[in-house]
């Protein structure tokens, strides 16, 4: 990552080496930081090597992964013929959201009845893929837009809070995973930010490149509706990017999440001294898992393009 970072851009993703990086490399480490989480706590639950040892392991495997994950996003072969199918987005999307909105409603009243939170939680974010499908001009500057995007946080704040109040005022106390928990959440939305394309060290070349840099005003529309934003271009570096209210609320939202799980996990360890709960791990983990794959789509399609170049085409349309 370091050298695709500081080193000059090739031709726009045009084959499988870029900044003087090849994809290969990127995959190793990949796999390598995958390996080291699974074996850290394989490792420590047997009692080959003691907690410190399998902590230091543990983190070197996340940061590994993080950043050969960004590495892939960033050096993917990008797919040059059009996109397919675009009529059935639409049906799809709608299809997508009310079996969110509908099933999980249902689900939740049936199975838990006793968390109508978790039940407006499906409803919201099944609004969230419906809402720029059914909104006219897709809802770009309808205060439904901001007032829908704003209900999330605020939901998952109080669902959090009412469930979890004194595992967070426990963490609050303690200082490893308060630490732990604050470096998963930001290394989180770093890792969001350029999987969703929010920032790059690789910018395409093209007509009409920028020589200067330059920090300027911009406004997206996203997530939901327009956001003020910022926008840089460091040519020298390269690094380009921007950032909105609207991104900052998403990796808010991401991170936060990911961190506590983090958090409550190195708590777990901490106060057993081992990794033997293979039951206490597992909720916390799946649940950092599930959190973080709406930004793993990327990723992924970076990993395919690796082993089958712009044969992977189809899956960067669909990611």
């Amino acid at each position: 990552m370091a050298v695709g970072a500081f080193s000059t851009p090739a031709a726009a993703h045009s084959g499988t080496t870029h900044a003087g990086t090849p994809h290969w490399l990127l995959f190793v480490l990949l796999i390598v930081g995958i390996g080291g989480i699974a074996g850290s706590v394989a490792s420590a639950r047997r009692g080959i090597v003691s907690f410190r040892a399998a902590a230091v392991i543990l983190a070197g495997g996340v940061v590994s992964v993080a950043f050969s994950g960004i590495g892939l996003v960033e050096l993917q072969v990008v797919g040059t013929t059009p996109p397919k199918l675009v009529d059935i987005y639409l049906p799809l999307s709608l299809v997508a959201s009310t079996l969110l909105a509908v099933g999980g409603f249902a689900t939740v009243r049936l199975k838990r009845p006793t968390k109508p939170l978790y039940a407006v939680l499906c409803v919201i974010l099944g609004s969230w893929i419906a809402y720029p499908v059914v909104m006219p001009n897709q809802g770009y500057t309808n205060p439904l837009g901001y007032l829908l995007a704003l209900s999330l946080p605020a939901v998952l704040a109080a669902i959090v809070w009412s469930d979890a109040r004194g595992i967070i005022q426990s963490i609050r106390l303690q200082t490893k995973p308060k630490l732990f928990g604050i470096a998963a959440g930001l290394l989180m939305s770093v890792f969001f930010a350029f999987s969703g394309g929010t920032m790059s060290f690789n910018p395409d070349d093209g007509a009409n490149v920028p020589t200067e840099a330059f920090v300027i005003p911009y406004e997206v529309a996203s997530p939901l509706v327009v956001w003020p934003a910022v926008e840089w271009y460091f040519p020298s570096i390269p690094f380009t990017g921007y950032i909105s209210v609207g991104t900052v609320l998403v990796m808010g939202v991401l991170g936060s999440l990911v961190g506590l799980n983090v958090a409550v996990v190195t708590q777990q360890w901490t106060n057993s001294g081992s990794v033997a709960g293979k039951k206490m791990l597992s909720g916390s983990l799946a649940t950092s898992g599930a959190t973080a794959c709406c930004c793993c789509a990327p990723a992924f399609y970076g990993v395919l393009s690796v082993l089958f170049g712009t044969a992977a085409t189809p899956i960067y349309w669909s990611s």
